[in-house]
């Protein structure tokens, strides 16, 4: 007969592991992205040279498949299975009802909306890594299309974008709460207020990020880096000789 006691411990293991792969490679993987992309409000030759710093990392490829794909990929096929099974995320659960929901809807949206933005850019082509001109001139081309006068793949992206920092600050939430410290009430509730700061920080920006490659006008004001502004005015034609 199965040992109730083995299933119990091989449970929490994997609920634990659930949970690690989910908060620091998503963060990883929204600050590297956040970080980026930020760049393209400085200009286009900003946005290349953030890549191309990238690019020079040996074995980009493998390092961003190990440390950061295969555990998102765990994380999110977990996910699912524990949402079509109807069971808790973690034993006992940290989150209220209501919030419990949410994280769960927020997981669903965010595995949607990744599972849309990967291939579309990341992965258009196999075993090929799209460069920062290609990459930038999707985003515009992307971002910037319109359908009856509105821009559906931009509000995807801010829908999308909001789901996942919503999911990475209460997972980050999540993990406190289920330490020693996170047990008291006052340092718990605390705790709340600075995930709610960092995910409403991380989304503002990447709405930035979004409304500028939709509208080439920055969300949170002040003017985007024109580059033709910055080149200097070509001389003045000579007049014609008389």
């Amino acid at each position: 007969m199965p040992d109730p006691a083995l299933a119990q411990r091989r449970s929490a293991r994997l609920r634990r592991a659930f949970t690690f792969s989910g908060v620091f490679p998503l963060g990883a993987f929204l600050v590297v992205h956040l970080v980026t992309n930020l760049r393209a409000l400085d200009g286009d030759a900003a946005f290349l040279r953030a890549v191309r710093v990238f690019d020079r990392i040996p074995l980009l490829g493998l390092l961003e498949g190990l440390l950061v794909c295969a555990p998102l990929l765990f994380h999110a096929g977990f996910g699912l299975w524990l949402v079509v099974r109807r069971e808790p995320l973690r034993t006992p659960s940290p989150y209220p009802p209501t919030l419990g929901v949410a994280v769960r809807v927020t997981g669903v949206l965010a595995v949607a909306f990744l599972a849309m933005h990967l291939p579309e850019l990341r992965f258009r082509e196999p075993a090929v890594r799209p460069g920062g001109a290609a990459l930038l001139a999707m985003l515009d081309a992307h971002l910037s299309s319109m359908s009856h006068g509105v821009p559906w793949r931009a509000v995807a992206y801010l829908v999308g974008s909001g789901c996942v920092c919503f999911h990475f600050a209460a997972g980050l939430w999540g993990l406190f709460a289920g330490t020693p410290r996170g047990q008291v009430v006052r340092t718990r509730r605390r705790a709340g207020w600075w995930a709610i700061a960092v995910g409403a920080t991380l989304w503002v920006l990447f709405a930035d990020v979004v409304v500028y490659h939709a509208t080439g006008a920055r969300l949170l004001g002040g003017e985007a880096h024109d580059e033709a502004s910055s080149a200097p005015c070509p001389p003045a034609p000579a007049s014609a000789a008389p």
